[in-house]
């Protein structure tokens, strides 16, 4: 009996592995339900910021300088976003290629695109209706994708070439899109709700997302002047204002001086026989304040590597299965730059939102075996790190002097950092910014952040009809900053220091309101 059991198990088993697709009786086309399926797609998991950063991808393949961001809303709602470039724009059969779920993705090595889907998916995680206009050749054309739509077997809407031609003559500034150029629109937005704090707080909060994310994954394009990236907020109905916030460069790397001298170091990674990788190990100096290193005060999550794909940084931190805890505290001053070559395209994938890297099988075991010149091992290069971590001392860290930083022009930056420690050390970087804030505050100091901030109630004041940016009245942020400088290093803040800074600010505030500037 047994002995026809085993016989039976093998025969089954050899049928199994013999069977091939020519054996099939029929054939029959099972077509996706839409309903069903966009149900799916919607759910693939894009954040705000990383739906915007994938259209920001799209814009830069096109050869965009500008990419304006904007928030139309009604009452206390968002009720439509518009992405706009002035890149090369679409022909009609190109829009009709990018409109297409699976589309040829841009294939050129310089491409940020990878799939052929990133307009779509961006689109139906947050809304139910997406509009794409663009001109190219001097000729305009517009199509739209719904929900209801692509219910009816994936019907896109074309629009005619007066609507088109509406749809990209709205005012756009600072875009012109009078040859070329792309706006993409989304409507009936069902998934950026207004939170208790209210429509002002909700788009504050959306900015500080935007401003991270975006400010880290095209510092490089933002730094070099590549292109600039703005975002504004306009009342459905009413005339467009040009009250817009640039997006800064936020570089992961942007530290004065490294933490241990003799670094970044450069390891040579052995990816099979025919490739090898560079990856660049830094390390932090303790005790820093900035935005570049606190990252969203996550700056212990931010440890790990740093993948770029054609100046685009996709992962920011995360250590790739090299290590158990991926978030340790004494690792925080550790970061690994990788620009990953095209050549590379095949070891290394990425998610659909660009967010993340997934490394070939081997790659963790050849970053550990790999070495620096000098002899440096991977794993040497972390226990530097840490023990930089470990030895930081506070009171050392007051001993660096302060110097004016975000804010103010890159040209008395430096002037500022010259001034203030000429033999060329490490300084302290207090950025200077406007921010929202009660009336009867005309600035604040913020000691954690290293920031001082102004209230941008009284920034059209101050500007006496002056261009607001990000650079605007260098005079007076320098006068604050220096009001300010002691103020950082201060162990607590008595009574009568409090009731000092008060009457300070009332007194700049009455000023203001004097129309003096």
């Amino acid at each position: 009996m047994l002995d026809r059991e085993t016989a039976a198990v093998e025969l089954q088993r050899r049928v199994v592995a013999t069977l091939r697709p020519s054996e099939a009786a029929s054939t029959e086309t099972l077509t996706p339900d839409p309903d069903r399926l966009v149900y799916a797609l919607r759910q693939i998991g894009y954040s705000l910021e990383q739906a915007l950063a994938d259209l920001a991808d799209n814009s830069i393949n096109a050869g965009a300088s500008t990419v304006l961001i904007r928030f139309v809303c009604r009452d206390e709602r968002i009720v439509r976003v518009i992405i706009a470039d002035d890149g090369a724009g679409m022909t009609a059969k190109e829009l009709q290629n990018a409109m297409r779920f699976g589309s040829d993705p841009d294939l050129k090595r310089q491409s940020l695109g990878k799939f052929g889907m990133g307009l779509k998916l961006a689109t139906l995680s947050h809304a139910c209706t997406l509009t794409v206009g663009a001109w190219s050749k001097r000729r305009v054309s517009a199509r739209r994708w719904s929900l209801e739509g692509i219910g009816r077997n994936w019907s896109s809407e074309i629009l005619s070439p007066q609507a088109a031609g509406t749809l990209v003559r709205s005012p756009l500034h600072p875009v012109e899109l009078s040859d070329t150029g792309t706006v993409v629109i989304w409507d009936d937005i069902d998934k950026l709700p207004t939170s208790k704090g209210g429509l002002r707080y909700t788009l504050r909060s959306i900015h500080r997302r935007l401003q991270l994310h975006l400010g880290m994954c095209f510092h490089r394009f933002l730094e070099n002047g590549r292109l600039q990236i703005l975002v504004d907020q306009q009342q459905e109905g009413e005339a467009e204002h040009r009250i817009q916030a640039p997006i800064t460069p936020l570089n992961p790397f942007a530290y004065a001086s490294p933490g241990r001298a003799g670094f970044p170091k450069v390891f040579s990674v052995a990816l099979g026989r025919r490739h090898r990788l560079a990856i660049e190990g830094h390390i932090w100096p303790p005790n820093a304040e900035s935005p570049e290193y606190r990252l969203g005060n996550r700056a212990a999550a931010r440890q790990g590597f740093y993948f770029y794909r054609n100046d685009r940084l996709i992962q920011a931190g995360g250590w790739n299965g090299i290590v158990q805890s991926e978030a340790e505290p004494h690792g925080s001053l550790a970061r690994v730059r990788i620009d990953l070559p095209p050549e590379m395209d095949d070891l290394f994938s990425l998610n659909v939102q660009k967010s993340s890297v997934v490394v070939s099988p081997g790659f963790t075991e050849a970053v550990l075996a790999s070495q620096a010149k000098g002899g440096m091992t991977f794993e040497e290069y972390r226990h530097h790190a840490h023990e930089v971590y470990r030895k930081k001392d506070r009171k050392a860290a007051r001993a660096i002097p302060l110097a004016p930083r975000r804010g103010i022009p890159r040209a008395l930056q430096r002037a500022g950092r010259d001034l203030i420690n000429p033999e060329g050390g490490s300084v302290r970087g207090v950025d200077i910014l406007w921010a929202d804030m009660p009336e009867d505050e005309f600035f604040r100091i913020d000691r954690v952040g290293c920031q001082i901030l102004l209230n941008s109630y009284y920034r059209e004041k101050v500007l006496c009809g002056l261009k607001a940016s990000g650079t605007d009245a260098p005079l007076m942020k320098l006068l604050v900053f220096f009001l300010c400088e002691a103020d950082f290093d201060r162990k607590g803040s008595s009574s009568e220091h409090r009731q000092k800074l008060k009457k300070i600010n009332a007194l700049l505030i009455e000023a203001v309101q004097m129309g003096r500037g």
